[in-house]
């Protein structure tokens, strides 16, 4: 699939999902909702949201070998950077940018670098799913209505791919032999280069070698997505949403699962329809979602593009030099 085409089906869909979740709204109705918020909450929202990308970059840590100790600084500065980048940038190119602007601080490898954001997101596939085991517990989703279909299409969609990739990564970081004869199946002009290439992806899979790190993982991979839930709480709060206490949880599963769709950066349209989707579930009018997903849309895209834009300006990039990252991946 070409760059362009990518490009226009991401604008597509968040086109298309703008307009289903503004469909049958007034937007004076929606802007009057927005414009009484509360936006004590709305700052509440912007610093739980932060927070939560510092556990992830703390996180971090655990699934990269290095042979000396890695900054907390170091860590969130790129995490931060990367998800700038995926809010403003096609192509989710933040995914390339957060390895490539650690390695570029931090003089580590690029493609094992790029192995640990594969891992990671193996890691917050497992965490969803256990955390939407629980809300199914706590609050059954019938599949009779939308939101319920969604849903479930979505976790078993999120189940599959959770299973291939961890089927992957166990297999390769466990057999580097086999691995390594399958890479030996290249054409010998850049077999030499793949087979280093390789064993260097394959030690960002180390994480799965330590079962106490791997605890550690988790419980902060637990930890990352109970901020999320909570900023979901503090939103509904903020704009006086009356939901059950677990709302939060649902919420998180549902928005989860509407970004997987290929979008426009920041997941514009998917998110704000996940939303709307999710409230559905506890019978919140469309008069109050709608509102709801720009309210929740604009407290992650703000408070991560300006941290993100920060850090970047520290650094001494530019957004146009973000571009090498995708290409240098592989040094």
């Amino acid at each position: 699939m070409t760059r362009i085409l990518q490009l226009v089906i991401g604008l597509g869909v968040s086109a298309v999902c703008i307009w289903l979740s503004m469909k049958d709204v007034r937007l004076a109705e929606v802007w009057s909702v927005l414009r009484n918020a509360h936006y004590g909450g709305f700052a509440g929202v912007c610093a739980v949201t932060i927070l939560g990308f510092w556990i992830r970059a703390v996180r971090w840590r655990y699934f990269i070998q290095s042979p000396r100790p890695l900054r907390t600084d170091s860590l969130f500065s790129a995490t931060m950077i990367g998800f700038m980048a995926n809010n403003v940038l096609p192509f989710r190119l933040g995914e390339f940018v957060r390895p490539w602007a650690l390695s570029r601080r931090e003089g580590l490898s690029k493609s094992m670098l790029l192995a640990t954001v594969v891992v990671e997101r193996a890691i917050d596939m497992l965490t969803l799913l256990a955390i939407f085991g629980i809300t199914l517990l706590i609050h059954p989703i019938a599949e009779t209505s939308e939101a319920g279909r969604m849903v479930q299409g979505g976790a078993k969609l999120l189940l599959v791919a959770c299973a291939v990739l961890t089927v992957m990564v166990v297999v390769a970081e466990r057999n580097r032999p086999l691995a390594l004869r399958i890479i030996a199946l290249a054409p010998v002009r850049v077999r030499a280069r793949v087979a280093a290439l390789a064993e260097r992806f394959l030690d960002g899979f180390a994480l799965f070698r330590d079962l106490g790190r791997l605890v550690q993982v988790f419980i902060l991979s637990f930890a990352m997505f109970l901020c999320f839930a909570v900023a979901l709480g503090i939103s509904m709060w903020s704009l006086g949403i009356q939901v059950p206490w677990y709302a939060g949880l649902v919420m998180l599963v549902v928005t989860a699962i509407g970004i997987m769709v290929p979008a426009a950066p920041g997941y514009v349209g998917t998110l704000n329809y996940a939303c709307i989707v999710g409230l559905a579930l506890f019978g919140v009018s469309k008069g109050q979602s709608a509102p709801f997903g720009w309210f929740y849309f604009f407290s992650q895209w703000l408070p991560i593009t300006a941290v993100g834009l920060y850090y970047l300006n520290r650094e001494g990039l530019s957004l146009a030099s973000l571009g090498q990252a995708q290409d240098s991946s592989a040094a």
